[in-house]
C-alpha cells in the first residue's frame, strides 16, 4: 500500500512515545464524568489529575468568536430555553449573549457560574503544557487556523473533525497544524486502506476513531502508513484493557482519573 508523505509533528511523536507506557488518557470535555462538559471547571479538573490531552467541541457564534459548546442547540447544557427561548443555536448568538448563560446548573447546581467558555479560555484552563484536541462542530477552517496562530498554541493543539474536507482545508491553509480526521464517516465505514489514504492526503497526522469499530490489524496498518490512533469514548476497565492490547495510542474518557489509574498500573503487553 502507497501513501503521499505522511504529515510530521512533534505532537505526534510526544504521543507515540508516551504510548510506550499505555495508551495516553484524553479527557472527553474535560473531566465530564464529575463535572459539566466543556466548561472551565471540567477542564481545570481534568488539568489537575495530570491528564495529559483534552477533548472539546467548538463551535462559532454568529460574532465570529469561537465558542466552546457539542450541540448546535443550547437547549442540552444551558438555560438557553430559558432565557433566550427553546432551540437558540450557537451560531445565531452574538458571543455577549451567549457569555451570560448558565452553562453548569443543569448538571449540578454548585456549577451555576459556570459559562460556555471561549476558545482561549479552554487553552488556559489546560494550560501552557496541556495537549488541546479540538473537534470542529461549526466555523470555517480559516478561523482556527487564525486563533490559534493568534494565541500562539497552534504547537500544543490537534484541530479534528468528521468533516474531512475541513480538515484538508486546515492542511491548505497551514501545512505545519497537527490535524487529525474522526471516524467511522458515511464513505469510510471502516479503517481502512482507502481511509488511511484519504486522511493522509487530507494532511492529517492521526485518525480519531469509534473503538468498537476498529481491529487490531487496523491499528497496525494506521501505524504502518505513518498515523497515530486515538479511540472513543471509553468508559470501563475492559475497554481500555482492550485499547491497550489492540496498541492504540490514546483514548478518549469521560472518567480520567479511572483511566489514569488503570495505566499506571501498565496492563500485560504494555
Amino acid at each position: 500500500m502507497e501513501h503521499d508523505t505522511a504529515p510530521s509533528h512533534q505532537l505526534f511523536d510526544e504521543l507515540r512515545a508516551l504510548a510506550a507506557a499505555g495508551p495516553v488518557v484524553v479527557a472527553h470535555r474535560g473531566a465530564s464524568c464529575s463535572h459539566p462538559e466543556n466548561t472551565v471547571p471540567a477542564f481545570a479538573a481534568a488539568a489537575a489529575l495530570g491528564v495529559v490531552m483534552q477533548e472539546f467541541d467548538v463551535q462559532q457564534t454568529r460574532d465570529g468568536v469561537l465558542v466552546c459548546c457539542h450541540d448546535v442547540s443550547l437547549d442540552r447544557t444551558t438555560d438557553a430555553s430559558e432565557k433566550i427561548g427553546p432551540g437558540a443555536l450557537v451560531a445565531q448568538i452574538d458571543y455577549a449573549e451567549l457569555g451570560r448563560l448558565d452553562a453548569g446548573s443543569w448538571f449540578r447546581p454548585a456549577f451555576a457560574a459556570a459559562r460556555i467558555p471561549t476558545l482561549d479560555e479552554v487553552l488556559t484552563a489546560i494550560g501552557e503544557h496541556g495537549i488541546a484536541l479540538i473537534e470542529h462542530k461549526g466555523g470555517e477552517p480559516a478561523s482556527y487556523v487564525e486563533a490559534l496562530r493568534r494565541l500562539g498554541r497552534a504547537e500544543r493543539s490537534i484541530v479534528q473533525s468528521f468533516d474531512w474536507t475541513f480538515v484538508a482545508a486546515c492542511h491548505e491553509l497551514e501545512p505545519r497544524n497537527a490535524l487529525a480526521v474522526l471516524g467511522p464517516i458515511p464513505r469510510h465505514d471502516s479503517l481502512d486502506d482507502a481511509a488511511i489514504a484519504e486522511a493522509r492526503r487530507c494532511g492529517a497526522g492521526m485518525v480519531h476513531w469509534r473503538l468498537d469499530a476498529l481491529r487490531v490489524e487496523q491499528v497496525r496498518a494506521a501505524h504502518a502508513a505513518g498515523l497515530a490512533v486515538c479511540t472513543y469514548t471509553t468508559d470501563d476497565d475492559a475497554g481500555y484493557l482492550g485499547g491497550a492490547a489492540m496498541g492504540v495510542d490514546a483514548m478518549c474518557t469521560n472518567v480520567p482519573e479511572r483511566m489514569l489509574m488503570l495505566r499506571a498500573m501498565k496492563p500485560t503487553g504494555q
